[in-house]
């Protein structure tokens, strides 16, 4: 073998040397780059289980937090449903006593007109209502006003009330000082009343507590000037009225029914 053979033989050992070499340099620095994506891809699915922890830990808070907003809901609404059952029972006490009470007052009435009907004139009068005027010294009157006010009070007992107002007019003018006045008065009022005139029942009322100051039936005639108010949808005027009877005559059955009407224009939201 010449020297130049030689050299190409060294020369081109030295260059599979030189390229073996390279190839194992880039085979080594590509295993440092797949450890460290293999190292990468580790973390971002470490970090993604942790965020994904988070978020769970997150909702189930906010579950929680909505369990406990409707855990309190239900005391709150099963409180009012306490509150609404204990006022709905007074309510039905309340109705029940109406009808108590309204039940005694047409017993009474019809004991009265049962009396009225049996007793002697000159013994008095008994009102429709139960309440006895006319007695001892303050019934001077004459047999001819008894009589007329008996006659008037048929009238009105039988349902012509029309013709009662018209009869009760002319006792009035004719028996102007008689002590069956205030009752005459009061009637006459209840006639207008009851075929629903609230305006002239509320002025009619109005008289017997300007006109007999110390009547029995004045406290009456609030409460059906507050009951007439109420008809005509006279809110403020009823409620005064009613008002008044219950702090004049607080322990007269007046006043509980005054009293049980504004209770009724409460719940109707009239007042």
């Amino acid at each position: 073998m010449n020297k130049l053979q030689g050299a190409t033989f060294s020369a081109a050992k030295k260059g599979r040397a030189t390229f073996v070499g390279r190839f194992l340099f880039l085979l080594v620095c590509f295993g440092f780059v797949l450890i460290n994506a293999n190292a990468a891809d580790v973390s971002v699915e470490q970090r993604l289980k942790l965020i994904e922890q988070k978020l769970d830990n997150q909702n189930l808070m906010q579950l929680l937090n909505t369990l406990q907003a409707l855990q309190r809901e239900v005391s709150e609404l099963r409180g009012d449903v306490e509150v609404l059952s204990f006022e709905l029972g007074k309510l039905k006490k309340q109705q029940k006593d109406i009808y108590i009470d309204l039940d005694q007052r047409i017993q009474q009435t019809d004991k009265s007109v049962a009396g009225l009907q049996t007793a002697p004139p000159v013994m008095g009068v008994t009102s429709i209502d139960g309440g006895v005027e006319g007695q001892g010294a303050e019934a001077q009157g004459t047999l001819s006003e008894q009589e007329s006010y008996q006659a008037v009070l048929n009238i009105l007992k039988s349902g012509r009330y029309e013709e009662a107002i018209q009869e009760y007019q002319v006792f009035l003018i004719t028996y102007p000082e008689s002590s069956f006045a205030s009752n005459a008065q009061y009637w006459m009022a209840e006639a207008y009343y009851v075929l629903k005139d609230f305006q002239s029942a509320v002025t009619q009322f109005q008289k017997v507590i300007s006109a007999y100051p110390d009547s029995k039936k004045v406290s009456d005639a609030y409460l059906k000037i507050g009951f007439s108010y109420y008809e005509l949808k006279e809110w403020v005027n009823a409620q005064s009225a009613l008002e008044k009877v219950i702090a004049d005559y607080s322990s007269s059955t007046a006043a509980r029914l005054a009293q049980r009407r504004i209770q009724k224009m409460k719940l109707e939201g009239n007042i």
